[in-house]
């Protein structure tokens, strides 16, 4: 036989060739192949932890801080999702099978464990589980089956000296004009006189004698609540079809009552502003500043506190209006100014070279009106990216201190100094106290509040920073002679020393810093201390405290204790 008579032997597969036969089906050959690329998820791994790295040194401050990781973390996540789909190697059936099992089990479980979500004063986000109490069952349980007691009808409302009436005392500044208590809270802490769930909100109080007035969200309405303020029990209660909601924002409505002898005024989240009888609750007449004054509500809702002005009640309405009057006895517009984007200030009057200016801290600038007419007398443009002006505007040393949050800046103005419509600055604008939405206070020339959750003394007339210290969070802070009372953002309360040339933290005392059934406290309301008495409150709950007498008071007769039995 010749060769080429000689059958070919049949060539032998590549060594890495898939074997067909019975244990192999014919037309898979290309998943043996298939090769999981760990190289390249190693690669984006890395991409996203020096994108998470940088985005948290190279933010300006803590708020930014957590929006670059949102941002961060939101493009990551997609890249993660485009990695697995189009680039890991792994087979399509298999990629498609752990998306969706990873997606229905994330929903699964925030729909099932997680009631909702809420945010602290960086925007951190805290989960509510769904076996925690809401704010509403929390209330429901505790109010007394036949309703509010209510006062008898001869105890009349009298707004006198020793009270405070309205959001920041008596004329706003958060002043707290009793005599000194006792500031050794380690031997001497305040005691506790009741304490009580209350509706979501983050309005502060009014308190004029033994009633205390507040508002709040319950469930699907916005409530106006007076308590009585030895016992902390409802007197009474006035509701309106209204809800404001969202998930950084919080629920409920933001501002607080102002009260007289014979009214109270309310404004609403969603731009209820509603008059009262503060003795009963009784609806004298309610406007919808959005319809009548042609208001546009701000992101987070209405938050500046109603001002009283001769026989008007001025509310920053937003919009068409900017801000605007209504008449005390009906709600009828009296006046209103050119339009400005709403901020979250309440409005305040200052005399300045013997004139009385409104200032109204708008989502654009400050304004100067004249509180008769709302006529403007200037505007200073000063904004941030976000246009939220919270914090009030500071009159001190014949400067008006503003300061504004989110990588915002601080300034001094001259009022006296006006051209072209525009105050002088008094120094250029800097960063040293970045007010978000927590106002300061100023005392012999210095200005004290909390840059960004930080407490930060700077100097009015300078605007140089004399110290910075006291991690506080998104607190609140009110002056006392010569001692800050700062309220920190999980419930404590601490007694500052007012030294321009040092941070000295006095004293502390809990407060309200327990958690509330487990859940984080956010204590962003403004306390009051009235007749010795320290009145707090959360989202979810309220207390009173009586605060310690000094013995100076003691001696001198001055004793806010024996004040606070007088009045009821």
């Amino acid at each position: 036989m010749t060769d080429a008579d000689t059958p070919e032997a049949p060539e032998s597969p590549p060594q890495d060739a898939p074997a067909t036969g019975p244990d192999r089906p014919a037309g898979n050959e290309h998943c043996s192949s298939v090769r999981f690329r760990w190289k390249s998820g190693l690669v984006l791994g890395t991409a996203i932890a020096v994108s998470l790295a940088a985005a948290n040194s190279l933010a300006p401050d803590e708020t930014f801080r957590v929006i670059f990781l949102y941002r961060t973390v939101g493009v990551s996540l997609v890249a993660v999702v485009v990695w697995w789909l189009l680039m890991s190697g792994v087979p399509l059936r298999q990629r498609v099978t752990v998306l969706l099992a990873a997606a229905t089990i994330s929903a699964a479980a925030g729909i099932g464990l997680i009631r909702r979500i809420d945010f602290n004063g960086a925007m951190i986000p805290k989960p509510v589980w769904r076996w925690q109490s809401s704010s509403p069952e929390r209330l429901q349980e505790f109010l007394p089956p036949d309703g509010p007691t209510g006062f008898p009808a001869d105890e009349p409302v009298r707004v006198t000296a020793a009270d405070w009436p309205r959001y920041c005392g008596r004329d706003g500044s958060r002043v707290i004009s009793e005599p000194m208590i006792d500031r050794d809270w380690t031997h001497h802490p305040p005691q506790l006189l009741w304490r009580r769930p209350v509706g979501d909100a983050w309005s502060s109080f009014a308190v004029v004698g033994p009633r205390v007035f507040t508002q709040e969200q319950r469930g699907d309405q916005e409530c106006i609540v007076c308590y009585h303020a030895d016992t902390g029990h409802e007197l009474w209660i006035h509701a309106s079809s209204a809800r404001y909601e969202t998930a950084m924002g919080g629920i409920g409505p933001r501002a607080t009552p102002t009260v007289t002898d014979t009214r109270l005024f309310a404004l609403g989240a969603t731009g209820l502003l509603t008059c009262l009888n503060p003795q009963t609750g009784r609806l004298l007449w309610q406007q919808n500043i959005t319809e009548t004054a042609d208001g546009v509500m701000p992101m987070w809702g209405y938050s500046g506190s109603p001002l009283l002005y001769g026989d008007t009640v001025i509310v920053i309405t937003g919009g068409q209006s900017g801000t605007a009057a209504f008449s005390v006895d009906d709600g009828s517009i009296v006046w209103r100014s050119e339009p400005h984007p709403a901020g979250y200030s309440s409005p305040r009057l200052e005399r300045v070279g013997g004139r009385v200016i409104l200032l109204a801290f708008h989502g654009d600038g400050l304004t100067a009106l004249n509180p008769r007419s709302g006529q403007p007398q200037w505007h200073y443009p000063f904004t941030n990216m976000y246009h939220v002006n919270a914090a009030q505007p500071i009159f001190t040393e014949g400067l008006i201190f503003i300061g504004t949050g989110y990588d915002g800046q601080c300034v001094a103005l001259d009022p006296a100094s006006v051209t072209d419509g525009v105050p002088a600055e008094a120094w250029p604008p800097n960063k040293n106290l970045n007010l978000k939405f927590n106002e300061a206070v100023a005392r012999d020339g210095f200005v004290y509040g909390l840059d960004d959750g930080i407490l930060t003394c700077v100097e009015a007339a300078t605007g140089r920073r004399r110290w910075k210290g006291g991690r506080y969070r998104h607190g609140q802070v009110l002056l006392w002679e010569d001692v800050l009372l700062v309220q920190a953002e999980k419930g404590y309360v601490a007694l500052v020393a007012a030294d321009p040339d040092r941070f000295s933290e006095i004293s502390r005392f809990p407060g309200l810093s327990e958690p509330d059934d487990g859940i984080a406290v956010r204590a962003w309301n403004v306390p009051v201390v009235c007749r010795g008495r320290l009145y707090m409150r959360t989202d979810r709950q309220a207390a009173c405290f009586r605060l310690p007498l000094s013995t100076q008071s003691a001696l001198s007769g001055d004793s806010p204790v024996r004040r606070d039995t007088m009045s009821r």
